[in-house]
């Protein structure tokens, strides 16, 4: 069964991440898959919603990672046409994973830095947000501010309104299941190092895969 087939693969195996046309302009930007209707998507496909669910960006990930290997439309446009836009697979990304507490950076393709993390505590309604998204602001420090909290972090990658990626120097371990006891707020928690060495590697506009 298809569903079955997802949830091992969603389980088990690296998330491959399938883009849109990546467009690079002069200043860096990158342009995002277009076109794809979420509604359309969900209706037509039946048989991922029952997986997935409804949410647009659940379905965008899934189109993105699954749906362009298996010819599947993004839209109506492409539905009465035939012609599935042609997707390149983005050679520079970062990969979390959230069942495993792993991030892996791809650089040309290659896992060039990897590290255990701490993301979301899902049993306070704080779960990292799954999806397809990009870095949007990179800050070398600031203040992280919300309601209990008030912290320094010296590597900011904001990849979803408030979320995003940065050093934790107040953990002393990351990874195994911390994150169901003493998770962050949404953030992925990084070690100093592997925030500082990232920070580095990717730009605004750099892919980040949650999953």
């Amino acid at each position: 069964m298809k569903s079955f087939k997802y949830v091992i693969k969603a389980v088990f195996t690296v998330f491959i991440v399938f883009a849109a046309v990546l467009i690079f302009g002069g200043n860096g930007s990158v342009a995002k898959a277009g076109n794809f209707d979420a509604a359309y998507y969900a209706a037509k496909y039946p048989d991922v919603v029952e997986v997935f669910g409804t949410d647009p960006n659940a379905l965008y990930a899934h189109y993105l990672n699954y749906g362009i290997k298996e010819l599947r439309y993004k839209n109506a446009t492409e539905e009465a046409t035939g012609v599935i836009e042609d997707i390149s697979m983005p050679s520079d990304y970062v990969d979390v994973d959230i069942i495993n507490q792993q991030m892996v950076y791809y650089q040309q393709g290659v896992a060039v830095l990897s590290s255990s993390i701490v993301t979301g505590n899902p049993n306070n309604g704080n779960s990292t947000p799954t999806g397809v998204y990009y870095i949007d602001a990179k800050v070398p420090g600031k203040y992280l501010t919300g309601p209990t909290w008030h912290v320094w972090v010296d590597r900011w990658m904001k990849f979803n309104g408030s979320i995003g990626l940065h050093d934790a120097t107040w953990r002393s371990e990351f990874g195994g299941e911390i994150y169901k006891k003493n998770g962050s707020h949404g953030c992925v928690n990084l070690p100093h190092d592997v925030a500082t060495a990232l920070y580095d590697y990717v730009n605004v506009g750099t892919m980040v895969v949650v999953h």
